[in-house]
């Protein structure tokens, strides 16, 4: 797993945070789920496939986040994709995911039913459930973070070209799959989270303005002053700024993040300061040496004489000299 994909997880794996995520995105904020009310699940999803000549086959997949929310009155398993890119058969891989956990429970239902020998009729054996056994609803979400705007297809149809003319009788009878695409940089006003999602993802509104940056942090210094090691690195993720961004400890284990913006800024106007002094301490050379090139040409010198000489008062190799020579 990539590092920035180990920073998210491990963000959004915070029970409050995650519920907030889930009912910030999907629910406007209604409190549909509760942090007490969540408990981690396993995340491997595995399947095993008889072929018709016995032999097995088995399809793992591993979810990025999955919590079961069981408040007394239902039960819903909660799943999340962390995409740092695009994902242009996101619908597919989605269906899976969501396949898989429901085919899992099936298996276990089953399992129990015929241990206890439950099981009475021909429907009932062929399907390993009875008439009134249900399933646990999932809902997962794709929270996408890449800097570019989602371009892929949005639900099953969209992937299958549905919305063409020539394939309009069809789409009826084909069901669909919509994913939960979660963008944070593109939420813009419509933010109704309750833990610091409401922050991060505000903050990302002037994620291209230095200055506007800077005020946002400030203003908000409460938070961004000593902040969470965790909170910390998913910033720098969402940010873009990657390594580049240093940390800045407090005594208190905190992270200022508004001291370690800072920094990296005026590291941003040191080196431009030193590139700028080298660029014009360079152009000042090359200066020097087009005003020597051109008034020994005009005594008269012969082009292998101001070679020499360019060689001896500039310490320059003979294709240097060349250089210069043919430019001036």
């Amino acid at each position: 797993m990539a590092k920035n994909d180990i920073y998210m997880k491990r963000w959004l794996s915070d029970k409050r945070r995650f519920a907030d995520l889930i009912n910030g995105s999907l629910f406007q904020g209604k409190q549909v789920f509760l942090p007490n009310h969540l408990k981690e699940s396993n995340p491997e999803q595995t399947l095993i496939l008889r072929k018709p000549n016995g032999e097995n086959i088995s399809v793992q997949r591993y979810r990025d986040i999955m919590m079961v929310a069981e408040d007394g009155t239902r039960i819903v398993v909660l799943a999340c994709e962390n995409q740092d890119e695009i994902h242009y058969a996101m619908p597919v891989r989605g269906m899976l995911y969501d396949a898989l956990n429901y085919t899992e429970q099936i298996s276990q239902i089953r399992k129990i039913r015929r241990e206890n020998k439950e099981l009475e009729n021909s429907s009932e054996f062929l399907s390993g459930l009875k008439k009134n056994d249900r399933l646990t609803p999932v809902i997962t979400v794709v929270f996408y973070y890449g800097e570019k705007e989602w371009d892929g297809a949005q639900d099953l149809h969209g992937l299958l070209g549905l919305n063409a003319k020539e394939y309009e009788l069809l789409k009826k009878y084909i069901p669909n799959y919509r994913i939960n695409l979660v963008d944070p940089r593109r939420m813009n006003n419509d933010l109704c989270f309750q833990t610091d999602l409401q922050l991060v993802f505000g903050m990302l509104e002037y994620r291209k303005s230095k200055e506007g940056l800077q005020k946002y942090m400030q203003t908000n210094k409460n938070y961004f002053g000593s902040m969470d090691e965790n909170s910390y690195n998913a910033i720098r993720v969402l940010l873009g700024s990657g390594q580049q961004l240093p940390e800045a400890k407090l005594k208190s284990g905190g992270i200022d993040m508004c001291k370690a913006l800072d920094d990296l800024y005026q590291d941003g106007v040191d080196e431009g300061i030193k590139t700028g002094i080298k660029r014009g301490m360079q152009q000042g050379i090359e200066q020097g040496i087009k005003a020597f090139i051109l008034d020994y040409r005009e005594e008269g010198y012969d082009k292998e004489k101001i070679l020499m000489k360019l060689q001896t008062r500039f310490s320059l190799t003979r294709e240097q000299s060349e250089e210069y020579f043919s430019r001036f």
